[in-house]
């Protein structure tokens, strides 16, 4: 039976580990043999004319010539362009191969065992997601991880801001107006053992995720919720509203203050520890 029941599994600790290598993990190289052929068809012409420049002759003879000293000029610009050209031909060819997998066997939330239908295309789709988002999240456009998110399933509503760090392609939910920070990790899965778990992770609106967190599978986070630096989730766990919480794992929760607050607060602990330090003298 491929599928088993949560309460057969006792989680004693967080995998924060990913999905394994499989002979899958080679559709890499036809994504990288896409991207290249698409930008080699696009700039035949171009290089052409480059060549014919630099030596007075066409590699191409049934390509016609343009052969200007202008063309050397855009040369910077050609070889910018098609580094998008290169990235978004992978993205689209990912696209169609998700869709095509997730055609074949939908994803499923639940915990599987290793070598089940699901396992595998969990991984299948995974490895064909990897590389794409890779590669979207080294452009310099702050907004294009969002579009390859979107793209590949995850579920992220406006004004969203994502960091570096890494999103689960599946059975993720983002809100409006919230902000992941630097180097998170956002798990719809979790490999233990020989079972993988999966459940949908759902982040409210205007929720802050700190630097250096993960957030575990059936994460709930409130709107309005904050997950502090260095923290992670149990899977499952919920953080409620308008509060700070904290601890590895989550164990604590502070109400958010303000600066003024804050400061008030210090003042009156470093007060204290003087008065003590002072008695203690005494």
């Amino acid at each position: 039976m491929e599928q088993i029941d949560n309460s057969q599994i006792k989680i004693d600790y967080i995998s924060t580990s990913g999905v394994f290598k499989t002979p899958f993990t080679l559709i890499i190289l036809l994504q990288l043999f896409f991207g290249y052929s698409i930008v080699l068809f696009v700039n035949l012409w171009y290089y052409n004319d480059l060549y014919y420049l630099l030596t007075g002759r066409s590699f191409l003879h049934p390509i016609p010539l343009i052969g200007q000293w202008w063309e050397w000029v855009l040369l910077p610009l050609n070889l910018y362009g098609n580094m998008f050209l290169f990235v978004f031909s992978i993205v689209f060819l990912s696209g169609l191969i998700n869709k095509l997998l997730r055609k074949l066997y939908p994803p499923k939330e639940g915990t599987f065992s290793r070598g089940s239908k699901e396992w595998k295309y969990t991984h299948r789709r995974f490895w064909n997601a990897y590389f794409p988002i890779w590669l979207v999240r080294a452009l310099p456009i702050p907004w294009s991880d969002i579009f390859v998110y979107r793209y590949f399933g995850v579920s992220i509503g406006k004004n969203v801001v994502a960091y570096e760090g890494y999103i689960d392609p599946e059975f993720v939910e983002i809100g409006d107006y919230t902000m992941t920070s630097l180097n998170i990790c956002i798990f719809s899965h979790l490999i233990y053992h020989e079972q993988m778990i999966i459940k949908r992770v759902k982040i409210g609106k205007a929720c802050v995720v700190g630097p250096q967190t993960i957030i575990s599978p059936g994460t709930v986070m409130q709107d309005g919720s904050i997950l502090g630096a260095n923290s992670y989730t149990w899977v499952d766990q919920e953080l409620k509203s308008d509060l700070i919480h904290v601890g590895t794992p989550v164990t604590n929760s502070f109400p958010i203050q303000s600066v003024e607050e804050s400061a008030k607060k210090t003042e009156e602990m470093l007060k204290k520890e003087f008065e003590s330090e002072r008695m203690e003298d005494e």
